[in-house]
């Protein structure tokens, strides 16, 4: 189901221009490091960074998910090899496992250019009087606090230049969604803090993600939400981000279903007006 959208063409689907195998997106002698890597969105991101060349380390909380996925990266390309790829099972509410795989991928690898903060949480999608409140700050706890330790936690050890990526959700700033409030504010609690992040490192390239409408474990939670677009859409967007093509996007919210080639002739008019950004709709006023 295709929403408003910032470009006159919606993509459900993969498309050439950010197609992984793309030589001009090359991630060769990059490092990505991935939450949520296991199953779903973070697997698909996971395996476009392979297959554009990048060492890829995931991290999740089921070890026999990442280990399958693991696997698959170890194979995408002909000229793949097991070791560029890792994994390490870690909680990412848990401070001492988040720098513990980010230390284990520094000693493996030798650095980390590209961090994708996947790891997120669907509640059980009540009305705020009838939400268990645990399930319900549970949002907080995986979308808030866990993005906020691995953001503090990679910013320790970001070279310049390095691409930080949220994934977020349009619930964080499209209009009301019955029984979302937990989730959609939670997403945009984060969204906002990426912003944040952006402004006081402004040698880093960070950006927030819608990842599209997509048949997931946590989509199940949710089966009112149509969910069309192609599993592989977020990862072949993502590595398109890792690009200098997209570096007037730094610090903006973008959805993985528009247009690439479409927002770049939008470059001017997005600089210009300070398009892409959370904001309070009629403030300023401008009369």
């Amino acid at each position: 189901m295709a929403h408003p959208s910032f470009t006159p063409t919606y993509h459900t689907k993969p498309y050439a221009q950010i197609s992984a195998s793309n030589p001009h997106l090359s991630c060769k002698g990059k490092v990505a490091f991935i939450t949520g890597g296991g199953r779903g969105i973070g697997r698909s991101i996971a395996r476009a960074f392979a297959i554009a060349g990048a060492k890829v380390f995931i991290i999740g909380r089921s070890e026999a998910s990442l280990k399958d996925t693991w696997e698959e990266l170890s194979k995408v390309n002909e000229s793949s090899d097991p070791a560029d790829a890792a994994y390490m099972a870690a909680d990412a509410c848990d401070r001492a496992a988040v720098k513990s795989a980010l230390d284990a991928a520094m000693r493996l690898f030798g650095s980390i250019d590209i961090l994708v903060n996947n790891a997120g949480y669907l509640d059980a999608n009540r009305s705020i009087v009838d939400s268990d409140f645990d399930d319900y700050w549970r949002c907080y706890e995986v979308n808030v606090k866990a993005g906020i330790i691995i953001a503090q936690e990679f910013l320790h050890l970001a070279q310049p230049g390095a691409t930080y990526i949220n994934i977020s959700s349009g619930a964080a700033h499209i209009p009301y969604i019955q029984n979302f409030s937990a989730y959609s504010s939670s997403k945009m609690a984060f969204a906002r803090i990426v912003e944040f992040m952006q402004g006081e490192n402004p040698e880093l390239r960070v950006f927030n993600v819608q990842p599209g409408a997509l048949k997931t474990d946590m989509q199940l939670k949710a089966p009112h939400i149509q969910a069309d677009d192609h599993i592989d859409l977020p990862g072949g967007f993502c590595v398109w981000l890792t690009s200098s093509d997209a570096d007037f996007l730094k610090g903006r919210f973008v959805w993985v279903n528009w247009d690439v080639d479409e927002m770049l002739k939008r470059k001017d008019d997005i600089l210009k007006n300070d398009l892409l950004r959370l904001r309070l709709s009629g403030w300023p006023r401008e009369d």
